[in-house]
């Protein structure tokens, strides 16, 4: 891609610029509420929206979402000097919204992503293809990332673009060890329910496909050699890690059914999946 504001750059310009070394990634939800606000500051990091409020000083901040950045963009004004990847366009809106929201910041690596790969239908989740696209994601030969229903899985990707040798994931348990009842770390929490409320992990037809791409990832990095670490909470081995039993995981799979109307089970399969499986081989 190419960009008329001289700040702005596509992400493969940033292609194995963080070859050997670990990266971290900061969601925002209740478990952030127990880490050092250090955490961050002695490693390679990527924060994912609201999480940039917890650790300012990441190597990168990352946003697919326009109400997160413009929230920041007003209220925390180091964020717009600070190194930021994001989606182009963001969710909901346009080439022009986004680049226009972002004018003002310093520097931002734009990247492509069209959601819910592969198939376009949400609750669908392919390891094979999962796989396949981490693999070209690591050699550079992939264009536009997706991902399902969280912006941790498109990050996942950046950080196998960047040549992260070791990825951990923090504050991004999507329900399986939130406490409290919050869907953010306690700062937040309420400006995230004044953007959007009911937005939550609770609700299985949410967490399931979710839950389910991020164990496919961490599948796709651990088979192209990229050690995967799925922290839960602060500790001070941070070695202990996400998990959800055979048994809650059938439960939280049957109460995720979803059922569709005719019409648009004929939209989605004849129209919207060979359009999306067709971009997603880029």
């Amino acid at each position: 891609m190419k960009f008329h504001n001289k700040h702005f750059s596509d992400i493969h310009t940033l292609t194995g610029s963080l070859s050997g070394k670990p990266v971290w990634i900061a969601g925002s939800d209740p478990t952030l509420d127990g880490y050092p606000e250090n955490f961050f500051d002695d490693k390679t990091g990527i924060t994912l929206h609201l999480a940039h409020i917890k650790f300012p000083r990441a190597t990168y901040r990352y946003s697919s979402e326009y109400d997160r950045s413009k929230f920041l963009l007003e209220h925390n004004p180091e964020y717009a000097k600070l190194p930021l990847i994001a989606a182009f366009p963001m969710y909901g809106k346009t080439k022009k919204e986004t680049a226009s929201l972002l004018s003002a910041s310093e520097k931002v690596f734009f990247h492509r992503m069209v959601n819910y790969f592969p198939t376009g239908v949400r609750g669908e989740i392919e390891l094979d293809y999962t796989i396949w696209k981490a693999a070209r994601t690591r050699a550079n030969r992939a264009s536009i990332w997706g991902s399902h229903g969280s912006c941790l899985h498109t990050c996942i990707y950046i950080a196998l673009l960047l040549g992260a040798s070791e990825i951990h994931i923090i504050g991004s348990g999507h329900g399986l060890v939130n406490s409290g009842g919050l869907d953010h770390f306690a700062s937040v929490d309420s400006i995230h329910q004044h953007m959007r409320t009911g937005d939550t992990f609770s609700n299985p037809k949410i967490a399931l496909p979710v839950i389910e791409q991020t164990l496919a990832l961490k599948t796709a990095c651990e088979k192209n050699g990229v050690p995967f670490f799925w922290h839960d909470k602060h500790t001070p081995d941070m070695n202990t890690y996400v998990s959800i039993s055979p048994e809650d995981f059938a439960d939280l799979k049957k109460r995720a059914q979803r059922t569709f109307p005719l019409i648009k089970r004929i939209y989605r399969f004849f129209l919207k999946r060979p359009i999306i499986r067709f971009l997603s081989r880029f």
